[in-house]
């Protein structure tokens, strides 16, 4: 059978998948809408009904039986951020202003590969398979900046492995199952406040000059979820989807590392150990509906429920029994809104373009952090699809995010409190390509 040449030719997808690339996140908290090109460009406003082609079993697993023969969808999402402070300011636990630039830009563009295979069992049942990467988080800061108590580096990420099915119930219903295989991996970091510890501390002359120190928290974990959707077509011209996805919990496990000077040395809090870390991913649920309006127009909506408040707090639990390192997040759900339209110019060639709503989950500025200076966000999709052959299609899509500007107001948490004020800028723009073959 054909599909058993596809493993071959997919090799060098899998490889850029697993190789751990950092990606930006670009929808609401650090999730990662950007899952194809061909929804891209619609501001994936067709989410939950699918789009046509293997990536759409990503969003809803009914949508495979919408498929026939076997399908490989590939693609590459390059993601590019702008996240800049304003009026900075930082004070030490003892009051005095941090010195220090305001960290430039510290969005970090990334390159996130998607990839989608599916097969035709027979004329009701469909299955595929998913390799993407549905949460991520990608910051950096100059090493000497003012908010460096809070965040230098900043790195999650989310590989999700997806088998899929569907089942063909008849002409009007489809139903779809899924796993999301998934390992999780955090690599942060963040300076410490060496001269203000030692004063509090009682070290009197012996502070002065005093460098910063730092500290380095990684971590990685395996977790398994599920998901699942339907597929209601109550007429030839109009297509109903609703898709779930469950919350994942991750215990990430790794190491708390400390490069402190001499005079820290000794004070076991800054002792190198190993550490256990919970990450709660939320629940989402997806209802979306595509309207053909003619034989060239179809439009799209879609809302996105997403159950962000399982998102408390990072906690790094520490081996050795010294305190655990914390941030309290108290994130609240959030509902994102999209409609899009696309139209087919010729046999060969659509136009697709969306707009889409998407709203912060952080609930204010004293819960905003440097980590994730998260706002809300308004999305502008303008994309296209060629059908190159009987067999193979071309899509592509651009996507600008404007940020609203939000301020912050944090203070670390522990014995020894710095804060940071101001006031974050955002925007990005977000490009895509994909290749689909049917075989």
């Amino acid at each position: 059978m054909k599909i058993r040449t596809v493993p071959g030719r997919l090799a060098p997808w899998l490889l850029v998948a697993g190789m751990g690339v950092p990606a930006a996140a670009m929808a609401a908290g650090f999730a990662i809408t950007e899952e194809n090109a061909t929804g891209l460009g619609m501001a994936y406003s067709d989410m939950a009904t699918g789009n046509g082609n293997a990536s759409g079993m990503f969003f809803n697993p009914a949508t495979l039986s919408d498929l026939p023969g076997t399908q490989l969808s590939a693609g590459l999402i390059y993601i590019d951020p702008l996240f800049q402070l304003n009026n900075g300011k930082s004070t030490t636990p003892l009051g005095t202003t941090v010195s220090g630039g305001d960290g430039g830009n510290a969005g970090v563009a990334a390159l996130v590969p998607n990839l989608y295979v599916t097969h035709q069992i027979d004329s009701r049942l469909h299955v595929g398979i998913g390799l993407s990467v549905p949460y991520g988080l990608s910051t950096k800061y100059t090493d000497g900046w003012l908010g460096r108590y809070h965040a230098i580096k900043s790195e999650v990420q989310v590989i999700n492995l997806n088998p899929a099915l569907s089942y063909t119930v008849d002409p009007t219903l489809s139903l779809g199952f899924g796993l999301d295989i998934q390992r999780a991996s955090a690599d942060l970091t963040s300076a410490i406040d060496s001269g203000t510890l030692c004063i509090a501390g009682g070290g009197g002359s012996a502070c002065a000059g005093s460098k910063d120190g730092s500290v380095r928290i990684k971590g990685h974990d395996w977790a398994l979820g599920w998901n699942a959707g339907l597929l209601w077509r109550p007429t030839a011209a109009t297509t109903v989807g609703l898709a779930y996805r469950s919350a994942v919990d991750h215990k990430l496990k790794g190491t708390v590392q400390y490069n402190v000077p001499a005079l820290l040395a000794s004070n076991p809090q800054f002792a190198d150990t190993n550490a256990t870390a919970k990450l709660d991913l939320p629940a989402t649920l997806n209802l979306g509906v595509s309207q053909k309006l003619s034989p060239r127009w179809t439009v799209t909506g879609g809302v996105l429920w997403t159950q962000w408040s399982r998102f408390k707090e990072l906690r790094v639990v520490k081996d050795n029994g010294q305190p655990d390192l914390l941030t309290t997040e108290n994130w609240k759900n959030t509902l994102r809104y999209a409609v899009g339209a696309s139209f087919r110019q010729n046999d060969r060639l659509t136009w697709r373009a969306g707009v889409a709503y998407d709203p912060t989950p952080v609930p204010n500025a004293e819960h905003r952090t440097a980590r994730l200076p998260d706002s809300n966000r308004t999305w502008l999709s303008l994309g296209a699809g060629y059908k190159v052959s009987k067999q193979m299609t071309v899509d592509v899509g651009y996507t600008h995010i404007w940020f609203r500007n939000v301020n912050i107001d944090n203070t670390t948490e522990g014995a020894y409190k710095n804060t940071l004020t101001g006031t974050y800028t955002g925007s990005v723009d977000i490009f895509g390509a994909q290749l689909s073959y049917r075989f």
